[in-house]
């Protein structure tokens, strides 16, 4: 009986068992993709208040000061969406300069696109 047993288990599973992996791990999947696009089109979405706009050597001046002290800057782009709301600030440490740009994280902004830049802990 044991065999017969053995023998209708290995069967099972090598005929009629279906594994739902590829299924079951989309579905997971989907659900935190679902979740990160509901967070993003809310960070798209959020109203960012426009900062007052500052020159281009004063801009570089506070990302040299925050690289210099490991501070945390916001950064302003000079950019609208349809309906003429900013776009979100780039918020984050100074992990580097080149000659057009500034990296803050792994996002590098292009010195002509930006509008303002502050000092996470500034009140202006």
């Amino acid at each position: 009986m044991n065999d017969d047993f053995s023998r209708l288990v290995t069967n099972f599973f090598k005929n009629d068992y279906r594994e739902r992996g590829k299924v079951k791990w989309n579905g997971y999947f989907l659900s935190d993709h679902t979740s990160s696009l509901k967070q993003e089109k809310q960070q798209r979405h959020h109203v960012t208040k426009k900062m007052a706009q500052m020159s281009l050597s004063e801009m570089k001046s506070r990302l040299q000061y925050a690289s210099i002290n490991y501070e945390l800057v916001i950064v302003q782009e000079n950019y609208t969406d349809q309906t003429n709301h900013m776009s979100s600030n780039v918020v984050g440490i100074v992990a580097g300069f080149s000659d057009r740009g500034v990296m803050i994280g792994t996002e590098h902004i292009l010195f002509e696109n930006m509008w303002a830049v502050r000092l996470s802990h500034d009140n202006n």
